[in-house]
This record gives C-alpha cells, structure tokens and sequence, in this order.
C-alpha cells in the first residue's frame, strides 16, 4: 500500500504517459544517427541490415519505425546523419530532464535538482549513447570483416548478432540498466539492496512486456494496414507507456525499501502536495 501512495501522490501514470511520448520522439533520430553512423563508418550494407535486425529484436514495437529508418537512409545517409545528431542531441537530453523530474517526483522527500545539475546531466548522457553506438557499429563491422575473412570457421557477426538478440542477454541488460537508474537518478542515492530486487522484477517485466507486444503486433496488420505509421506508433507509445509505469512503480518500491514504510508515510503526510490519484491518502 505505500508503494501505491508514493507512485499516486507523484501522479505517476501521467509522468509515465509523458515520458512515453518524449521516448518515442527520442527513438525516431536515434535509430537514423545508429542506422546513419553505420552506413558512414561502415560500407558493408549488409553490416546496416544486421545493425538494424539487433535494434528490431531489442525493440519489437519499434520494428516498423527501424525499417522506415533503413529505407531513409539508403537514400541519403550523410544528411540523414547530420540531422539525426541534432535530433538526438534535442530529443534525448528532453528525454533525460523528464526523467529525472519523474524520479524527483517519486523520490519526493528529497530536494530535487536544479536545472543546471540537470541539463549537465542529459548532456553527458547523450555523449554516452553516442560512445556506445560508435562502439556497437564499430563491433559489428570487425565481426562482418573477420566473417567474411573466415566465414566457415569462425562465424564471428552470426554468433554476436545471436548473443545480442538472446532474451537472456535483453533481460541482463534490462536488469543492468534499471538497477543503475535506480542507483543514479533519484536525487539521493538508494543503496544498492534497496534497488537491487526491484531492478529484478522490473527488468523481467519490461522484457516480458517487449515479448508480449511482439507476438500482439503481427496480429494487428489489418489495422496497420489501414492506419499505417499511425497504427505503429499507437502500439509502440502502449509499450512504452506500460514500460515506464513498471519503471516508476519499481522506484517507488525502491524508496519505500530504501526509507521504511512510517518514513515514507510521514514524509508524504508532511508533503503539501495533495493525493494525484487513486490509491493514497487511506493513512
């Protein structure tokens, strides 16, 4: 019941709906910039194509949107690029403010962060996505040439677009990467075993919610076919809407481990803010 409170006194599915939109607008120039680096650094078409099949087993939803991007691209990749990086630079570091303001609002007991300590913040996290996305196209060109060098031996791009499209390396990974959210973006850290159980559970559940709409989407080509782009970006904003309520509901539960449950209660009691949304406010 206190991880209800927390999650509907910080209005949480309304900050789930927001951060839904802002993450499919910063989907959209991050998949041209990953789709666009690689056609730059890399001539090999066929290491974009195994690029872009990673990024749709990693995305299911966003499949459609990836192929749109694949088919943009081959009719101009250098400007494509350079308008994806401006994209990116825009979208994800809005991205990253809402974010933090939505872990502010769960974490509430804590001072938030001002605006400076925040667009720092989103800045050095989109320097980040972009070392990691030269590094992923990096990886994947070595493997395409050392497969092509020894294709029979040594299927090197074959064994590491399998391992990158496992479902044990996408829940490692989720799991990974919403225990450092957890850890990182509340404005005071929670310890590590306070965060750790609920990174498990939510990691499990945003993978599972990705396979869920996997098998959803083939099923629904009779409305895609009708509404086209539109239809797909209904289906991805449902995923990411269901995907950021699991995150936001497993900080809570962080906090609420983190703070004990008459801490967290007294805090919200002392809060002026009032109750947002069912489920507060029975103390």
């Amino acid at each position: 019941m206190a991880v209800l409170d927390v999650y509907g006194r910080a209005a949480g599915g309304l900050l789930s709906n927001g951060l839904a939109f802002s993450a499919l607008f910063a989907a959209i120039p991050t998949t041209l910039l990953v789709l666009g680096l690689t056609g730059l650094i890399v001539s090999d078409q066929t290491v974009r194509i195994r690029v872009s099949l990673a990024l749709v087993r990693a995305f299911p939803p966003l499949t459609e949107l990836i192929e749109s991007a694949l088919d943009a691209l081959t009719r101009g990749a250098g400007l494509t690029s350079l308008v994806a990086t401006v994209g990116v630079i825009w979208t994800v570091s809005q991205f990253y403010g809402a974010v933090d303001v939505a872990f502010a609002r769960i974490f509430s007991d804590t001072p938030e962060r001002d605006i400076v300590r925040r667009t720092a913040r989103g800045f050095i996290v989109v320097a980040l996505i972009g070392a990691l996305i030269v590094a992923f196209i990096v990886v994947a060109g070595v493997a395409s040439a050392l497969d092509a060098l020894a294709a029979e031996q040594v299927p090197v791009a074959g064994f590491l677009a399998g391992l990158l499209g496992s479902v044990w390396f996408i829940v490692g990974l989720a799991i990974l990467t919403v225990l450092i959210a957890y850890r990182l973006l509340p404005p005071k850290p929670p310890r590590w075993r306070s965060a750790a159980i609920p990174a498990v559970i939510v990691g499990l559940a945003v993978v599972a919610l990705s396979q869920l709409f996997m098998f959803l989407v083939p099923r629904l080509v009779g409305v895609a076919a009708l509404a086209g782009s539109i239809a797909s970006a209904f289906v991805a904003l449902a995923w990411l809407s269901f995907t950021f309520q699991a995150v936001l509901y497993g900080a809570a539960w962080v906090r609420v481990r983190d703070r004990g449950v008459a801490d967290v209660r007294r805090s919200d009691l002392g809060s002026p803010t009032a109750p947002a949304e069912p489920g507060v406010g029975r103390e």
